[in-house]
């Protein structure tokens, strides 16, 4: 299921940008400046899904990919986005979810729009995330690296 830690610091970021605005906003007025909501960026595509709302249901599976990777700042597996997914869309059923993502993804890998980045041999281990989010080595940055929790370990079976 979705981390319910990562909503907790989800909604403190959000109360602190708010608090951070209203002293902005109380600032300008200070200074005779009239803020009105025109002045607020508007975002159209996938911006929208992240700034706007955070998920929606009826955005193409290239966009929901592309907005859980913004939303999350972070590499993540086929899995990790499936159980997102499952998480807005309950009643959607997991194999059709998972099916439909790994093709969107596979097309966004074509394009460049994304990278994946492997740990160790297991396919399970593959992350995805933007080509930004990665090195010269092709290593991903610090701040935008795979949950260890979800590197799948392979625990060697002895007879």
């Amino acid at each position: 299921m979705f981390n319910n830690q990562f909503i907790s610091e989800l909604k403190a970021q959000r109360l602190n940008v708010l608090e951070q605005l209203k002293h902005i906003e109380a600032m300008l007025k200070l200074y005779g400046v009239n803020v009105s909501e025109e002045e607020m960026p508007s975002y159209s595509g996938i911006e929208a899904l992240v700034h706007e709302r955070p998920y929606k249901k009826d955005a193409s599976n290239k966009e929901k990919i592309a907005g859980l990777l913004k939303l999350t700042n972070r590499f993540l597996s086929i899995n990790e986005m499936t159980s997102l997914v499952m998480e807005f869309e309950p009643k959607s059923k997991v194999e059709e979810v998972k099916a439909s993502l790994s093709s969107a993804k596979n097309i966004l890998l074509k394009d460049g729009s994304i990278v994946k980045v492997q740990v160790g041999t297991n396919n399970s281990n593959t992350f995805y995330g933007s080509p930004s989010w990665i090195d010269e080595q092709g290593f991903p940055l610090p701040e935008h690296k795979y949950s260890e929790d979800a590197v799948q370990l392979k625990a060697k079976i002895v007879i």
